[in-house]
């Protein structure tokens, strides 16, 4: 490729979705990915990695004609976040009807959404989707990262989006630090068919072990999400599958119903991370290469998109200038654009974590009047729920 092009490392969700927003506006882009997902098919049971979209990202992917190219069976639509304490009656209710909307946002797979956007990719002219992409290497050097794919020798893009995830081998090439910490816990996750079937209600409730939710998932499955300590997380690891179920049904609440099904189970652990600067000469980090958050409120993949959408833009506009695509101006402008609102949102769920975790003892009271209190706190709940539903 010669030096006018742009190479995404990482076809994820978010890199997928960039890669599709620059091939669209007929920016030449290539795109690399190591392990490339196959399509869920119609009759198969639902896979682990889940994902929240809000109605923002949802529009965002009918921009980009994914949303209608979805497989809808496997779309799961909520319309009702319930949020309680253990320790307390203080309950938290978000309704899509407070809103006047016909829903909250909806739950799919990630395999679902990254093979639907890969599949876009291939169709567009100025898009090269190399998925996999096998011998590929990252050095560093002086000038920063160089990308090397065996049999064709190192490529010179214009410049470099690192999607490349969390532990981003780009970023570290870079020698880009981060800030980062450690939740010491693991999230437990288990794709279920439960008696009761999942409804259109996720709901979420902190222990003082740890939070506990249910995202309903299509054709009435849920993923049971289990925040626990690592040694906890590791001992249910070892269980077979009958005393796993027993384990959940024992420790969820009763609302959840019977355990029917066991589809799947995993468990990794929860930290924090944010990158000192999202560029440094022709690399710009996207998605979680540039910030991972607690997963809490399922807003990591909704921050990421966002990232894609501005960057996107403000590369257009670049091209439309007739200005280089790493215009250092133009990056800048996308860090500073993009960076409060991925640390306001890392923050909060920090500030959750922290919060509702602590042992009970005389915060119990205190949290219990606090979610009473957002619960009938009219337009500042209002202004809490529009937040995480369209990200301003």
């Amino acid at each position: 490729m010669d030096n006018e092009g742009i190479v995404i490392v990482g076809g994820g969700m978010v890199g997928a979705a960039l890669a599709v927003d620059l091939g669209q506006r007929g920016i030449p882009v290539r795109l690399l990915e190591a392990r490339p997902p196959q399509m869920p098919t119609a009759d198969e049971p639902p896979r682990l990695r889940v994902s929240a979209l809000n109605q923002r990202s949802i529009e965002y992917l009918q921009k980009l004609t994914a949303w209608p190219a979805l497989q809808s069976g496997r779309v799961a639509d909520f319309d009702e976040v319930l949020t309680w304490d253990v320790s307390g009656s203080g309950r938290l209710r978000f309704t899509a009807l407070e809103l006047g909307l016909e829903r909250l946002g909806v739950f799919l797979e990630n395999d679902h959404l990254q093979a639907t956007l890969l599949e876009i990719a291939r169709t567009l002219s100025a898009v090269r989707v190399d998925a996999p992409v096998e011998g590929l290497e990252i050095e560093s050097t002086e000038d920063g990262p160089r990308l090397v794919i065996d049999g064709e020798g190192p490529l010179d893009p214009a410049l470099i989006v690192a999607a490349d995830g969390g532990g981003s081998p780009l970023r570290e090439a870079a020698g880009i630090g981060s800030w980062q910490g450690d939740y010491h816990q693991h999230a437990v996750v288990a794709s279920v068919r439960t008696n009761p079937p999942a409804a259109t209600c996720t709901w979420q409730r902190f222990t003082p072990t740890g939070p506990q939710a249910l995202l309903p998932l299509a054709g009435g499955d849920a993923s049971l999400v289990w925040y626990v300590d690592p040694a906890r997380a590791e001992s249910l690891a070892q269980l077979d599958a009958d005393a796993f179920v027993r384990e959940l049904e024992t420790a969820f609440p009763e609302a959840l119903g019977l355990v029917e099904t066991l589809h799947g189970r995993a468990h990794f652990p929860i930290r924090r991370r944010h990158a000192r600067r999202y560029w440094q000469g022709n690399l710009v980090l996207v998605g979680d290469s540039a910030h991972v958050i607690h997963p809490l409120a399922g807003q990591g993949v909704n921050l990421g998109l966002r990232d894609a959408r501005d960057l996107a833009s403000r590369i257009a506009e670049a091209h439309r200038l007739g200005l280089p695509s790493s215009h250092p101006p133009l990056l800048a402008a996308y860090e500073r654009a993009r960076r409060p609102d991925n640390q306001l949102m890392q923050s909060t769920m920090t500030a959750f974590h922290y919060g509702f975790t602590t042992p009970l003892g005389p915060l119990a009271g205190l949290r219990s009047v606090g979610l009473r209190l957002a619960g009938h706190g009219g337009w500042v709940k209002r202004r809490v729920l529009r937040y995480a539903l369209e990200g301003r």
